[in-house]
């Protein structure tokens, strides 16, 4: 059976963790504020050895603000007219459970519709541990409530750029 948006909105309430495919692949899903499930996902970082960053993922720009204590002018610009997927990475976060708080955090704007529709309703970003891949891997596929979407064949990994408060621009990945 496939689970309705309430089903996946109660299931990250109660702090499991859902599968969610989009335009990048592959990303296992937590409430970002819910330490527990947060603690999840860290722990399955570590398990499946995954080299990516967790990732706040977001609606529009009013959610992206809920995530980063000093958003510079140019930020809400990036993040709101991407055409391709892109992962900005903001000085000084906020509002996500400590053990993902490093000072640092890394939040990219959905472009599935979808991932979006859940997002809406859920009424917050989704912290995500990306693994930009076609399938998940088993070990998250045992730790998931539900899954969402399917990975498309042409999933593109995202462009990564860090954003000083100052405006300053560096690309990770290009």
């Amino acid at each position: 059976m496939t689970p309705t948006n309430r089903d996946l909105i109660q299931a990250l309430r109660q702090g499991q963790l859902i599968g969610i495919a989009d335009e990048t692949g592959w990303s296992v899903a937590a409430d970002p504020q819910n330490e527990t499930a947060v603690q999840q996902l860290i722990a399955l970082k570590g398990a499946t050895r995954n080299p990516y960053q967790l990732t706040v993922l977001a609606k529009n720009t009013d959610q992206v603000a809920l995530y980063v204590a000093k958003m510079p002018d140019v930020g809400y610009d990036l993040v709101e007219y991407a055409e391709l997927p892109l992962v900005v990475l903001f000085e000084g976060g906020k509002n996500v459970a400590a053990p993902a708080d490093s000072g640092e955090i890394a939040i990219r704007k959905s472009l599935s519709e979808p991932v979006q529709f859940l997002l809406g309703g859920f009424g917050k970003g989704l912290l995500t541990l990306p693994f930009e891949s076609f399938s998940l891997p088993e070990a998250a596929q045992n730790v998931v409530a539900y899954t969402l979407g399917e990975a498309s064949r042409n999933f593109r990994k995202p462009r990564i750029m860090r954003l000083g408060s100052g405006g300053q621009i560096e690309f990770i990945r290009k």
